[in-house]
């Protein structure tokens, strides 16, 4: 069973809050009862009790019947999170091109601490569509095109840091180093990562980093499709647009890129 542990200095209560968060977005719009959060979170029913009491109080958690929900609330915040440095405006253009463009599903991930976040999807008219991310959704470093984007255009130091203390976390994903080291010096040397459908069989994702003058990413434009649609001819076609709209991004978001709040260590 799960269980929330507080890291070394972190608040008891703050742990297992953000535990309960964490199950409650996991479960989408299904909601979880209090016995569910209780299993996913692994604490006892009188906490759980507690901490949804007081999280309703806060608008962090909103109740319909007996089944709880993440509350609108956090919509403001998501907001304010997704623009603290302000690059999702710069992407939206490039965002809709690429979708236009490829008919495929474009996704627009930020650099969060050790893990990838999507700020924003747009769906093309390709009938078969491939859905991997929703908005809101988080993966490891590695885990996936986008975040392997980011992963493999981080500094040296970082790069190191992050495979070798995040192993576990990307096991579950079934994505182990011997891999991971590859396929983030290949994206190096040709300048895009590609999932080539490992992490779900029959759909591939290709992603390019969203970088500072510097060489390194603080985000990932990505395109996922059905494997045929991303081999080939069409591949390098995909990720030449791909290019273009990330260095399109880049000079648009010039000044917001080299400030302070696009460094790694300003949203750890």
């Amino acid at each position: 069973m799960p269980s929330v542990v507080p890291q070394k200095g972190e608040h008891q209560n703050i742990a297992r809050a953000a535990g309960v968060m964490i199950a409650l977005a996991a479960a989408r719009d299904g909601g979880l009862r209090l016995t569910d959060v209780a299993e996913a979170t692994g604490l006892g029913s009188a906490t759980v009790h507690r901490l949804l009491a007081g999280m309703l109080r806060h608008g962090f958690v909103d109740q319909h019947g007996n089944r709880y929900f993440l509350g609108l609330r956090l919509i403001g915040w998501a907001a304010a999170a997704t623009g603290r440095y302000g690059l999702a405006p710069y992407a939206d253009a490039s965002l809709e091109r690429l979708c236009l463009d490829t008919g495929d599903t474009v996704y627009f991930s930020l650099l969060s601490g050790r893990d990838s976040v999507c700020v924003d999807r747009r769906e093309g008219r390709y009938p078969i569509k491939t859905l991997t991310l929703a908005v809101g959704d988080r993966r490891p470093l590695g885990v996936g095109a986008g975040s392997l984007a980011l992963l493999a255009f981080l500094p040296e130091a970082a790069y190191a840091e992050i495979v070798a203390e995040d192993r576990e976390r990307r096991l579950k994903f079934g994505v182990d180093d011997d891999w991971l080291t590859e396929a983030a010096a290949r994206a190096r040397t040709c300048g895009y990562a590609l999932n080539d459908g490992w992490l779900i069989p029959g759909m591939s994702g290709v992603a390019v980093p969203v970088r500072r003058a510097d060489g390194e990413a603080v985000a990932a434009l990505s395109v996922a499709a059905v494997t045929p649609r991303l081999t080939g001819e069409r591949l390098a076609e995909v990720v030449e647009m791909m290019k273009r709209e990330a260095a399109e991004i880049e000079r648009l978001a010039d000044g917001v890129l080299e400030t302070p709040f696009a460094r790694r260590g300003a949203h750890r």
